[in-house]
C-alpha cells in the first residue's frame, strides 16, 4: 500500500481498495464479472496507466492471506481495520476501534446462549470495522442475524469486507447516523445466496433501517406511556 504513496492520497487508495474488493466479491456466476462492473470501472480508472493498478489484486491476496492465518488469533482477524488505525485511523478526531480481547470479553457477558431455535439479532450502532459484530458471530455461530451502522462510509465497507470474507452471511451494514431514525446513506447486505456484497440504495429496501425505526418509534411510546402513569417516589442519588 505504501508504494502507492509517491502520487496517491492514502486514505483515498484505500478506500478504493475496498470498493475494488466489495466489487470483486460480488460476481455474476458464470459472466466473469461483477454486479457491479460499472462502479469497478469508475474506481479502476483514475490507475489505468499506472503500473500501480496491478497491487490490487495482490493486495486482496496479502488481505485473504493474512485474514486467514488470523482467524483463530486472540487478537482477531480484523486486518483492514488494524491498517487503517495505524495508518491513518488515529487522525480522525476521536476514533477509536475496540481492541479485539476488549470485543471479545463484551461478547461474552453480553450476549446470553439463545433458546434452541431461537434467532437472535445483534446490533452495533457504533461498528467501527465491525469488531463487536464479529466477536458475537464468533460466540454464537454464523445462523444468527447480525446488523452494524457507522456514520462513516469507509469503516462500514470495512465491516462489510470483514462480515462476508468471515462467513456471516445473515447481516447487514448500513451507512447512517443510529442516532437519526430515517437517516440512511446506503446499505450493505452480505448474502451467500446469491454470494456477494449487495448495495441497498432505497431505505424501505433496507431491512435494517426497518428494524432501527422500528426500535425508535418503540422507545417512543415506551416513555409516552411511562410520563402517563403517576409519578413514583425517587431515590436522588448522590
Amino acid at each position: 500500500m505504501s508504494s502507492f504513496s509517491y502520487h496517491y492520497n492514502l486514505p483515498q487508495v484505500f478506500e478504493d481498495f475496498l470498493t475494488i474488493s466489495m466489487c470483486v466479491v460480488t460476481q455474476i456466476p458464470g459472466e466473469g464479472k461483477s454486479h457491479y462492473e460499472e462502479q469497478y470501472l469508475q474506481t479502476i480508472e483514475k490507475y489505468k496507466d499506472d503500473e500501480q493498478r496491478h497491487q490490487f489484486p495482490k493486495l486482496f491476496a496479502a488481505l485473504i492471506l493474512e485474514m486467514e492465518d488470523r482467524v483463530d488469533s486472540s487478537q482477531g482477524n480484523d486486518v483492514l481495520g488494524d491498517f487503517y488505525m495505524q495508518g491513518f485511523g488515529n487522525k480522525k478526531a476521536g476514533q477509536f476501534f475496540t481492541p479485539w480481547h476488549i470485543c471479545d470479553f463484551m461478547a461474552e457477558i453480553n450476549n446470553a446462549e439463545p433458546m434452541e431455535g431461537k434467532i437472535l439479532r445483534i446490533l452495533d450502532p457504533c461498528c467501527g470495522s465491525g469488531r463487536m459484530v464479529l466477536a458475537s458471530a464468533k460466540k454464537l455461530g454464523p445462523q444468527h442475524e447480525y446488523y452494524a451502522i457507522d456514520l462513516d462510509h469507509t469503516c462500514v465497507k470495512m465491516t462489510a469486507l470483514n462480515l462476508f470474507f468471515n462467513g456471516v452471511f445473515n447481516s447487514e451494514v448500513m451507512w447512517a447516523d443510529a442516532l437519526m431514525s430515517d437517516d440512511f446513506r446506503l446499505s450493505y447486505k452480505i448474502s451467500l445466496f446469491p454470494m456477494g456484497i449487495f448495495r441497498i440504495e432505497q431505505r424501505e429496501q433496507s431491512k435494517l433501517w426497518h428494524l432501527n425505526r422500528n426500535s425508535f418509534q418503540a422507545a417512543t411510546n415506551a416513555k409516552a406511556s411511562e410520563q402517563s402513569k403517576p409519578a413514583a417516589p425517587q431515590l436522588k442519588l448522590f
